[in-house]
């Protein structure tokens, strides 16, 4: 596996891009290059990454993890990276797991976290209707699409026309990739259980969204091959 872009969203959260810069920096593999996006930043972030000496991209005013999406499809693309793989920092457990995750890339050109350990139990609501929704009309079979821990190989990045901001860019990519026959893996991946509760409740504020999947799908049909 070569060439691949690891970046990392910090949503105007300078502490927490302070507390695991130097474990983000030190990435002990050389086929990944590290970049840090930080999404709504303060004012004396850049200096401090310039500083640091590592890529990051500032996005002055919150974009969301759409617009992060996009940042980091556009970085990877002007680099010539065959991969990007994209999680937020509070996320970030340690490089051998990341090596793990993009493993996935050998059989798969869109992999996607699913944050949901077996064990988890708490009511999952809204956010499991619009699963059963999305997998109902597309013929997928993912547990958590909205994660924002994803893959992309960079070979498929002019199939894709990311337009949304927030979260629900993660809906495009799955849409649009299953319109064109990428194929999509999902994976268990690790992540804070304390944040996967309020991240749940999120997709409730996010306008319209069964309204917007069903946009999507008539821009993208999903269409069996050999029909």
């Amino acid at each position: 596996m070569s060439d691949i872009l690891a970046a990392f969203v910090a949503r105007n959260n300078k502490e927490l891009i302070q507390k695991n810069l130097d474990n983000i920096q030190e990435c002990p593999f050389p086929n990944m290059m590290p970049l840090i996006i930080d999404d709504g930043a303060e004012i004396e972030s850049a200096s401090e990454l310039a500083d640091a000496g590592i890529h990051f991209v500032i996005h002055e005013e919150p974009l969301g993890y759409g617009g992060a999406l996009v940042s980091a499809l556009s970085y990877a693309r002007d680099f010539s990276l065959h991969y990007l793989f994209i999680m937020p920092v509070e996320a970030f457990t340690g490089w051998q797991a990341i090596a793990t995750y993009v493993q996935h890339f050998e059989t798969s050109d869109i992999i996607t976290g699913n944050r949901l350990p077996s064990s988890y139990s708490a009511p999952k609501g809204f956010y499991e209707e619009i699963v059963t929704y999305l997998n109902n009309e597309t013929g997928l079979h993912i547990v958590d699409p909205l994660s924002p821990v994803k893959g992309i190989a960079m070979k498929h990045c002019d199939s894709f026309e990311i337009t949304e901001f927030s979260d629900t860019a993660f809906l495009q990519l799955l849409i649009q990739a299953r319109h064109f026959h990428i194929s999509i893996k999902e994976f268990q991946c690790s992540y804070p259980e304390s944040l996967i509760a309020s991240q749940m409740q999120d997709v409730e504020d996010l306008p319209n969204i069964k309204d917007f999947i069903a946009g999507e799908l008539y821009l993208y049909p999903y269409i069996q091959k050999g029909h």
